[in-house]
């Protein structure tokens, strides 16, 4: 038999028909970049060479194309393995033959999940700077914005030093503008995820980057952190720093005014936003001893009610501190990204806990509860830099033919 003169998946996709329905999904970059490939072969394998019959990449690529069909478990990715035929698994270095059950969940347990986060960061920064800015954007609005979270998959355990058992809380860091995962890390157990606030942004540039918190991190080290980086803080201050929220509720603000006021429907509700901004440098002696490096006090006041008839309103009042001065970020801006670290909860872990039901997941031991997620969050990742807005949909179209995996990572 002739050597093949192109690549089997290209062989296939040839006759691979195309559907026109409510899903488009295309690949992620069509510029050369990083390939996933090569992003992944940097990952080592945790096993003695003697015995393997699948390499770690081999395992790592079957995983990352099995979740973006949908695969929750072990189990479900050597599904897609076997069913996945023969020119998959060429394309992938599987071989011949596909890997067992076993022999997937021994490797996702074992392998370094720091080492694929870090693999895989720069594949992901890649794919991000190749997409483009909408033509008309202005400029103070094409500020790169991130937004930093934790989460608990409440189905896994991982093992403390003390021999008990914990559950693993992964802290991620989100792009808001695109809804791409740039990176996660695990806390120790029993410890902080305040630790785990630098861990996560040190191989990111920061520099011009600004950082969106929840109130656990307005911490004041991390304000310095972010400031030596040449990046911008913008945190949420709630009752964790009594004197920094009490100072901010003293301020003004009757005086001060609303500087924007917003209005939405939808979802069974109606919503009233207004934010009120005032500006911490003309007043020395507020801005240092109020928080290292901040400019500007936010005020930010929701009232929400449901739409049937006689129902009351809920009033919620948020306060915010940012490094930024009133020149580099507006109050439109300045809430439009408050509401966006708000929206981390429902296009990251709301999706791996109802399109991938983490919360559920039965990969408890070992590095498996990271790996998962990890891959999860390049699944996710991936159908969002290639145009889904509906993950879940998104999933269902991949699982419907094994080859759309590769396409949508470009792997030929």
């Amino acid at each position: 038999m002739p050597a093949l003169s192109v690549s089997p998946i290209v062989a296939v996709l040839e006759h691979l028909e195309v559907e026109h329905d409510a899903v488009s999904v295309a690949p992620v970059t069509d510029v050369a970049v990083l390939s996933l490939v090569d992003a992944l072969a940097q990952v080592p394998d945790p096993r003695k060479p003697r015995g393997v019959r699948h390499g770690v990449l081999a395992v790592l690529l079957l995983g990352a194309c099995a979740v973006l069909t949908g695969a929750r478990s072990f189990a479900a990715i050597a599904e897609y393995a076997h069913d996945a035929g023969a020119a998959v698994l060429e394309v992938l270095g599987v071989g011949v033959v596909a890997p067992h059950e076993s022999t997937i969940r021994r490797v996702l347990q074992r392998v370094d999940a720091s080492a694929l986060e870090a693999a895989l960061q720069p594949w992901v920064l890649a794919q991000l700077e190749a997409q483009s800015v909408p033509a008309g954007t202005p400029r103070r609005a094409q500020r790169r914005v991130l937004a930093v979270d934790g989460k608990t998959p409440r189905g896994a355990r991982v093992r403390a030093a003390d021999g008990g058992g914990c559950l693993p809380h992964l802290v991620s860091v989100l792009d808001q503008a695109s809804g791409v995962v740039l990176g996660q890390v695990q806390v120790e157990p029993h410890g902080s995820e305040i630790t785990a606030f630098t861990t996560v942004l040190d191989q990111l540039d920061l520099h011009g980057v600004l950082v969106t918190a929840d109130a656990l991190h307005a911490q004041r080290g991390h304000a310095d952190y972010l400031h030596q980086r040449g990046g911008h803080y913008l945190m949420t201050i709630k009752a964790n720093q009594p004197t920094l929220l009490s100072r901010l509720r003293a301020l003004p603000w009757a005086q001060i005014g609303v500087a924007a006021r917003e209005r939405a429907r939808g979802h069974g509700r109606v919503e009233t936003r207004t934010i009120s901004v005032v500006s911490l440098h003309p007043c020395p002696d507020l801005g240092a001893e109020f928080f290292p490096h901040a400019a500007q006090a936010i005020k930010l006041v929701r009232r929400r009610r449901p739409l049937h008839p006689g129902a009351t309103w809920k009033t919620e009042t948020v306060y915010a501190i940012t490094s930024l001065t009133g020149t580099d970020a507006d109050p439109s801006l300045l809430a439009r990204w408050i509401r966006g670290h708000w929206s981390i909860e429902n296009r990251l872990h709301w999706v791996r806990d109802v399109s991938f039901d983490e919360d559920r997941a039965t990969a408890r031991t070992g590095h498996a509860p990271h790996v998962m997620s990890t891959l999860r969050n390049l699944a996710i990742t991936a159908l969002r830099l290639s145009g889904a807005t509906n993950i879940a949909a998104a999933l269902r179209h991949h699982a419907r033919n094994p080859l759309r995996p590769l396409i949508t990572y470009k792997i030929t």
